[in-house]
């Protein structure tokens, strides 16, 4: 994916995620072709591979540019506690319902976990006490915990709220289903 600061390549790159979006709205993502995409956005297919690798790449970019979340966001970044990434997620999740939704309609909702992940992984104050070798650990089972609860949300028709889903990943997280 295209990371400079090339105006025209980051305004293509918004037109292609625009058109995607638009596209999605229409048809099942499975069925967007890069040329009908391409075609949408008014863009040149060669356009589209310099500033893209995929579809996925373009929904990423989605993800990043305006659905992304990181705890260190918050109000107090180095509030670590399960309490505050419980809280943090919720809302996001609720605050985004619609977007969330179409990624799991989609079957696409791995691209949220590589977010998540990566969100986790390079926020400073969270798993700062998690030695080293099992960081990338606590982050995937964060990520996959969390995509998890997104889907289940959204299957079951976004009707949970946002405290209620705080509380759910609060005591999935920590571990109050085994006692």
């Amino acid at each position: 994916m295209y990371c400079g600061n090339n105006k025209v390549a980051l305004s293509s790159q918004r037109q292609i995620a625009q058109a995607l979006m638009q596209l999605i709205d229409e048809k099942p993502y499975q069925d967007i072709t890069i040329s009908e995409l391409c075609k949408t956005a008014g863009i040149s297919r060669q356009t589209f591979y310099t500033l893209f690798t995929s579809r996925e790449n373009v929904v990423t970019f989605t993800l990043q540019e305006q659905y992304g979340y990181a705890p260190e966001e918050e109000a107090d970044p180095c509030d670590s506690s399960l309490s505050h990434l419980c809280s943090g997620y919720s809302t996001y999740i609720t605050s985004n319902r619609d977007f969330l939704r179409m990624l799991v309609e989609n079957h696409i909702e791995y691209l949220l976990y590589d977010s998540i992940h990566d969100a986790l992984s390079d926020c400073p104050c969270f798993l700062h006490s998690v030695p080293n070798d099992r960081r990338q650990y606590a982050a995937d089972f964060y990520a996959g915990g969390i995509t998890g609860v997104v889907k289940r949300y959204a299957l079951s028709g976004c009707r949970t709220s946002s405290a209620e889903l705080a509380d759910i990943l609060y005591d999935l997280f920590g571990g109050s289903c085994f006692s």
